[in-house]
């Protein structure tokens, strides 16, 4: 990913310093490189699991939730400018670093805590009118179970304060409910669970770009699920867009969510609800409040010219994103397209990947991400940490757009250390 020519952006000579060097990263390091950027990065892992670390100009193994450090690097090396993305757990910390550094930031506490706390997601959406799902937070088992006798079954049960599908389980029984419970509880820091009514319907994604304080509704997609079959964990498998439920939302919904943002003091950025839809309303469960692993800048920069990534680069170094222009921003999409996650076979040790340059090769293909390498564990069946690669794409129609998929698939060969085919078959 490359900032596009034509920009008079000029960020030469300015030092970026990125919280955390995980694969999603990589994309992000060479996008700030590409726009004038020194790029530093800080985190306590090896270049295993931080391979972001090989491409920055500069890396260091700092805890970067140890603020005095961090802040210390920042002065040692003239830092212009904080940035991190892609997990909810270090979004505190990296205002925290910021405010200590005296360096802008996007987000405050309160903006923060809502993206980042399901329950405070939830009440802050009815307080402005949007619809979300039946449910409620427990602190105790017997709030669950309560709720369980008032609602029936299936249920989802979900710590408040995690991400990556982590802690996520359905519970389709009362004699599970218990178990249930505590698994989800288990992956929660405040022992907060969320237990809501299980929704059988179609899922979409929303992005909208913010300017200041003013949200401008960049893309809509259709969500594809994938759904572990061990305990009903579920994570997005694919994206498409535009989704075919965009005109509704903009009917129904983005004007409350649009003040919803605004009454919480949601400024500059990119914000990513996400919701369940029918025929009675839309329902919303969570949002991100950073760049996701949804990398829909990718899919918006290639249909509009609009990166929100490199704004939130801009942003970062200048405190301004001068170079937005709302009037290019619509979400409604010329080709057809969206992302797919390849998923492997949880708990198997990779030895083997193959077939990434070919798909990189692909004329459909805009971007790629392995997500997972030679040496790692395939993670948990229905969390983030199963994704073997994550690829952007587009097509004509969606014909077209379904072989481009099974191409890719086809292309992409990973093996244990007995020969054995660990892309999990869909």
């Amino acid at each position: 990913m490359e900032w596009k020519a034509g920009s008079d952006m000029d960020l030469k000579g300015k030092k970026l310093l990125i919280l955390g060097g995980g694969p999603d990263m990589v994309g992000v390091t060479k996008l700030a490189q590409s726009m004038g950027c020194e790029v530093h990065i800080i985190d306590y892992y090896d270049t295993l699991r931080s391979p972001a670390k090989l491409v920055a100009d500069h890396s260091a193994n700092v805890n970067f939730f140890d603020t005095d450090a961090a802040v210390a690097y920042i002065r040692e090396h003239s830092i212009d400018g904080v940035m991190t993305g892609y997990t909810d757990s270090y979004l505190h910390q990296y205002l925290k670093v910021c405010k200590a550094a005296g360096l802008p930031h996007y987000g405050d506490e309160t903006s923060f805590g809502i993206a980042t706390d399901k329950m405070l997601f939830k009440q802050a959406c009815l307080k402005s009118g949007v619809g979300v799902i039946p449910g409620t937070n427990a602190y105790d088992f017997e709030t669950v179970k309560q709720f369980s006798e008032e609602n029936g079954y299936p249920l989802m049960l979900k710590p408040v304060d995690n991400s990556g599908s982590r802690g996520v389980i359905k519970c389709e029984s009362p004699e599970k409910l218990q178990e249930c419970y505590e698994y989800a509880r288990s992956f929660s820091r405040t022992d907060n669970v969320i237990v809501e009514r299980f929704m059988d319907c179609d899922s979409i994604g929303i992005v909208y770009q913010l300017a200041g304080e003013e949200p401008y509704l960049a893309a809509v997609c259709d969500r594809d699920i994938y759904q572990a079959k061990s305990d009903g964990s579920a994570i997005v498998s694919g994206t498409r867009y535009p989704s075919k439920y965009q005109q509704r939302y903009i009917a129904e919904a983005d004007a409350a969510m649009r003040k919803m943002l605004k009454a919480n003091g949601f400024r500059d950025g990119m914000v990513s609800p996400m919701a369940f839809v029918d025929d009675k309303g839309f329902y919303m469960c969570e949002m991100c409040y950073r760049p996701s692993g949804g990398h829909h800048f990718t899919l918006i920069e290639d249909q509009n010219g609009i990166n929100g990534l490199a704004l939130l680069i801009e942003f970062a170094v200048t405190g301004k994103t001068e170079s937005y222009d709302p009037t290019r921003e619509t979400p409604n999409f010329k080709d057809c397209c969206g992302m797919i996650h390849i998923m492997g076979v949880p708990g198997k040790e990779i030895a083997h990947v193959s077939g990434i340059e070919n798909i990189w090769a692909h004329e459909n293909v805009l971007d790629v991400c392995q997500e997972l390498f030679v040496g790692q564990t395939i993670g948990k069946d229905g969390t983030t940490a199963q994704e073997l690669l994550s690829v952007w794409l587009k097509a004509p129609d969606w014909d077209a757009f379904a072989l481009v998929v099974e191409e890719i698939k086809s292309m992409l060969e990973v093996y244990d250390s007995e020969n054995n085919s660990l892309v999990l078959k869909s």
